[in-house]
């Protein structure tokens, strides 16, 4: 079941949604939609820097020039909404049931677009996983606690024969 802070992808794979939602907020600023998207997808937005921060506007206020942006947005949603409703072999817990190589699962507990409820069936889906929780992340985990996950992406490494 989705949670409902990941309806508004959902709603944006609907035909029609994207350019009715591109008009209605029409007004908002760069910064306005980095705000929402960065309260969005981190545990505490407050760990982005204020270099961060600027540069994600910079960026904003550049795709948002591009003329296909807001059919990228939709085309995306659709990508998620695909592959999360898809059965049988397609299904994703069927794909990743078929994943072979050494696989390191991050999961945030304040994760508002994947429930960390999903750690334990991802474990078990992927094969030989190994599993990182961190409590106070977001989706963005791995840009709220770079060590952490840094860290433990190199110990998988080590232990299947990196270096």
């Amino acid at each position: 079941r989705a949670q409902r802070s990941a309806w508004p992808t959902a709603l944006l794979a609907l035909p029609g949604v994207s350019s009715s939602f591109a008009r209605l907020t029409r007004g908002w600023t760069a910064e306005q939609r980095v705000r929402g998207v960065m309260a969005l997808c981190y545990g505490d937005p407050g760990r982005v820097t204020d270099e961060g921060f600027l540069h994600a506007v910079e960026e904003m206020e550049r795709r948002l020039e591009l003329p296909y942006f807001w059919d990228a947005m939709a085309r995306s949603s659709r990508g998620i909404v695909d592959a999360y409703t898809l059965g049988g072999q397609h299904g994703l817990w069927r794909q990743a049931e078929r994943v072979l190589a050494p696989t390191l699962l991050v999961y945030g507990g304040r994760d508002r677009l994947v429930s960390f409820r999903m750690a334990r069936r991802a474990a078990t889906a992927f094969r030989g996983s190994r599993l990182l929780t961190l409590p106070d992340a977001g989706h963005v985990a791995m840009m709220e606690y770079p060590e952490t996950v840094a860290q433990a992406a190199r110990e998988l490494i080590a232990d299947h024969g990196g270096s």
